[in-house]
């Protein structure tokens, strides 16, 4: 969002940035007319007609040197870059008409960016940038809590071995508790016949799990 009285102050501003393998960012973002330099001069009243009537003139612009309060960061690979490049150059160089409802930046920059299939913010409302800050944040805050179930889920698995048997430190802990089991008749007759066949042996065994 512009710090300045200008339209941006007033409706807000998005745009996006895509970075090479050489580290080097281009930034583009989708303005009205009333960003072009023949009409810097005219007053905050004058450009307010421009962009809320009818589509006007559009022009894609370098927004490197913007403000913002909320981002997404993506990886992407070498030719998901080349295909967001190639549209945004294209759309730098025959822009379309802006529309503040229909044609904006918002819709401009997830035109851009579908194009490589990204996952996108949501829009709770229509395509502008309060509506993209929110859902900037409602991915946040999606992320942090799969993020947090993530790490339960770990923890509960790290008490486990990879194959998913019960690690020694847990079994040490249920041989400290005496688990509470049902005994029919049948199964203590075999368990006393058991013990008297094993008191008759001079011998003892042992089991380990793991």
């Amino acid at each position: 969002m512009k710090r300045d009285a200008d339209m941006g102050a007033v409706t807000g501003h998005a745009f996006f940035g895509i970075t090479d393998k050489n580290g080097k960012e281009t930034v583009y973002g989708f303005h009205a007319a009333t960003a072009l330099p023949e009409n810097a001069n005219l007053t905050f009243k004058e450009k307010l007609p421009m962009l809320i009537g009818n589509k006007v003139q559009g022009v894609v612009l370098d927004d490197s040197k913007d403000a913002y309060d909320d981002k997404m960061i993506y990886s992407i690979s070498q030719q998901q870059y080349d295909k967001i490049k190639a549209f945004a150059e294209k759309q730098k160089e025959n822009p379309p008409n802006y529309g503040i409802f229909s044609s904006n930046c918002v819709i401009f920059a997830y035109a851009a960016l579908r194009q490589a299939d990204l996952k996108l913010p949501p829009q709770p409302l229509f395509h502008n940038p309060a509506s993209a800050v929110l859902g900037i944040r409602a991915y946040e805050k999606a992320h942090k809590i799969k993020h947090k179930l993530g790490n339960a889920a770990a923890e509960v698995l790290a008490r486990f071995s990879p194959t998913r048997k019960i690690s020694r430190g847990i079994l040490e802990e249920l041989k400290k508790k005496p688990a509470k089991q049902a005994v029919g008749v049948k199964s203590l007759v075999t368990s006393l016949a058991g013990k008297a066949t094993a008191a008759l042996k001079a011998r003892t065994s042992s089991f380990n799990g793991r």
